[in-house]
C-alpha cells in the first residue's frame, strides 16, 4: 500500500511540475506577444514619418538663401583625383568667363546675419546677391574664405533673421536620414533626402587634405553649393559642396563638409577674415613593412618623415631628420600622414608642441614650435660617367655623384649614387624610379657609393621586399621595390 501511495504522490507532483511549466511557458509568450505589440506600436507609420521631414523643413528651410554672385575673373576649378568628384556649384566646371553669373546656397548661422557658404561659389564674385526664403533680397559682403576647406563667409545687414544650428557632427552615424536643401540648378528652396552613406571620408588630393567628408546620397546637384545637410533633429551637420558625376549632375555620391569643422572654420572667418594652421614644414610617408625596416622602425603606424619643406622649417630647427618615424603628436597617437597633417593643422601658430618619433629604433622626443602654414599656390640629367652597369636585381644603371652633379641636381645629400637609366619591368620601372634619382639608402644601409650599392644588394640577397631613400628634383621620399 506504501508503495501505491508513494507512486501516487510521483504521479501528482508531475503534474504540478508540468502544470507549473505550461503556465511559466504561457506568461513567457504573453509576455514576448506583448514586447512585439509595444515595439510595433512605437514605430512610426509612414504619415508619422513624413511629417518629421515636413517639420524638419519648416524649421530649417527659412534660415537657407539662395546666393546669386557676378564674377569678374576666370576662376579654376578645385583640384581633385582625375575622375573624381565634380562640383556642384556652377555650370562649367573648367572655369567661368568674364562677368559670368551663377548661382549656390548658403545658410544663415547668426542673427546678425552672418551665412556659411563654399568657397567655390563666393571666393571670386563680384557681386554677391541674397535672396531668403521669405522673398527678401539683400547684397552681401565677403567676410572670409579659406580654399583648403571649400568654405566662406558672407554677411548681409537685415533684421528678424531665421537662423539654423550647427550641431556635432563627430555624433553622426553612418544610416541616419539627412536632407539637403539649397538651390539645385536655380531652384531656390529644393529639399532632397537620402541617408548617411559614410562618414569620415578621405577623398586624397588638395581637397580632403583638412576635411574628412560626409558622404550621402540625398541628391546634391550644381546650386546645392553651400546649403545645409540636415539631419532628422533640424540640426546642419554638413556644408554640402562636391558630388562624384561624370554627366556633373546626381549620382547618389554627394559630400558635405562636416560641421564640426565649419564651425572651427567659420569661427576664425568672422573673427580675422583668414584660417591660420600650425605647420611643422615636413613632407611624411605613411608606413609599409619595407619602408620601416629601411628606417629601423618596429611598428605599423605613424607619418614617415621623408624630407622637409625647407631646411629652417619648424620640425628642421627642432632637430627631426629624413627617416625619423613620428609616432605621437602632443600626447595624441599618429596613426597615418593624415591624421598628423590634421593635429598639426587643427593647432594654433606659435604653440610648441611635442612629438614622439623613432630613431633608429629608438624613441626620441622633441619640443616643436610651430610655424604658420603657406597658403596654397600652384631637372638636369647627370652627366654621363662610363660606370652604368646594371646593379644587380634592381634592374638600374648608376653611377656615383659628383659634385657636379650634386650642382646640377641641386641635391641636399651630396653623396650617393644617380640613376642613369631603368630597364623595363625591373623591380625599379615597378617602384616608379627613373632616370636622375639619387639613391641614399637601402633599408638601413647609407648608400655613398656604387660599392655601397652593390654591398648592399649584396647583404639583402633572398630579401623579398626592400625600402629605399632617393631624391629626386630636391626632395627626399622613401619606396619600397618588391624583389620577387
Amino acid at each position: 500500500m506504501e508503495t501505491n501511495l508513494r507512486k501516487d504522490g510521483w504521479r501528482v507532483t508531475r503534474l504540478m511540475i508540468l502544470g507549473l511549466a505550461l503556465a511559466v511557458a504561457s506568461g513567457l509568450g504573453f509576455e514576448v506577444q506583448r514586447k512585439a505589440s509595444a515595439q510595433q506600436q512605437q514605430l512610426p507609420s509612414p504619415s508619422d514619418l513624413s511629417r518629421t521631414f515636413i517639420n524638419v523643413a519648416k524649421q530649417v528651410k527659412p534660415a537657407v538663401v539662395n546666393i546669386d554672385v557676378v564674377e569678374k575673373t576666370k576662376r579654376a576649378s578645385i583640384r581633385m583625383p582625375e575622375g573624381f568628384p565634380q562640383i556642384p556649384g556652377f555650370p562649367g566646371f573648367e572655369g567661368l568667363p568674364r562677368r559670368q553669373r551663377g548661382t549656390g546656397s548658403g545658410v544663415i548661422i547668426s542673427a546678425d546675419g552672418y551665412i556659411l557658404t563654399n568657397n567655390h561659389v563666393a571666393a571670386e564674385a563680384e557681386q554677391i546677391n541674397v535672396k531668403l526664403a521669405d522673398g527678401r533680397e539683400f547684397k552681401a559682403k565677403r567676410v572670409g574664405t579659406d580654399p583648403d576647406t571649400d568654405l566662406a563667409v558672407i554677411k548681409i545687414e537685415a533684421a528678424n533673421l531665421p537662423v539654423a544650428h550647427l550641431a556635432d557632427s563627430d555624433k553622426l552615424e553612418q544610416g541616419e536620414w539627412v536632407i539637403a536643401l539649397g538651390s539645385p540648378f536655380g531652384l531656390a528652396q529644393t529639399m532632397t533626402a537620402g541617408i548617411v552613406s559614410a562618414t569620415g571620408r578621405d577623398l586624397g588630393g588638395s581637397a580632403g587634405q583638412f576635411t574628412n567628408y560626409i558622404q550621402t546620397d540625398a541628391s546634391i546637384n550644381p546650386g546645392n553649393s553651400g546649403g545645409p545637410l540636415v539631419n532628422m533633429e533640424g540640426e546642419v551637420v554638413g556644408i554640402n559642396t562636391l558630388i562624384f558625376s561624370q554627366s556633373g549632375t546626381s549620382s547618389g555620391v554627394g559630400f558635405a563638409i562636416p560641421s564640426s569643422l565649419a564651425t572651427k572654420v567659420y569661427a576664425q572667418l568672422v573673427k580675422s577674415g583668414r584660417v591660420t594652421r600650425g605647420y611643422l614644414g615636413v613632407r611624411l610617408q605613411p608606413v609599409s613593412p619595407a619602408l620601416a625596416n629601411s628606417v629601423g622602425f618596429d611598428g605599423t603606424e605613424g607619418a614617415i618623415v621623408s624630407d622637409f619643406a625647407k631646411e629652417d622649417s619648424p620640425a628642421a630647427k627642432a632637430g627631426l631628420r629624413s627617416g625619423d618615424v613620428i609616432v605621437e603628436f602632443d600626447g595624441k597617437p599618429v596613426k597615418n600622414p593624415k591624421q598628423l597633417t590634421e593635429y598639426v593643422a587643427d593647432s594654433a601658430v606659435g604653440k610648441i608642441a611635442q612629438l614622439k618619433y623613432v630613431r633608429d629604433g629608438r624613441v626620441q622626443t622633441a619640443a616643436v614650435h610651430l610655424g604658420e602654414r603657406p597658403a596654397q599656390t600652384g631637372v638636369a640629367e647627370p652627366e654621363e660617367k662610363g660606370e652604368g652597369e646594371d646593379s644587380g636585381k634592381l634592374g638600374v644603371s648608376t653611377s656615383n655623384v659628383t659634385p657636379e652633379i650634386a650642382r646640377q641636381l641641386k641635391l641636399k645629400v651630396a653623396t650617393g649614387v644617380v640613376i642613369q637609366s631603368v630597364q623595363p619591368d625591373s623591380p625599379a620601372a615597378d617602384a616608379g624610379l627613373q632616370a636622375g634619382d639619387v639613391i641614399h639608402r637601402i633599408n638601413r644601409l647609407p648608400i655613398t657609393n656604387r660599392q655601397d650599392l652593390v654591398r648592399a644588394m649584396a647583404s639583402l640577397k633572398g630579401v623579398q621586399e626592400i625600402g629605399m631613400q632617393i631624391e629626386r628634383e630636391g626632395q627626399l621620399s622613401f619606396v619600397s621595390l618588391s624583389m620577387e
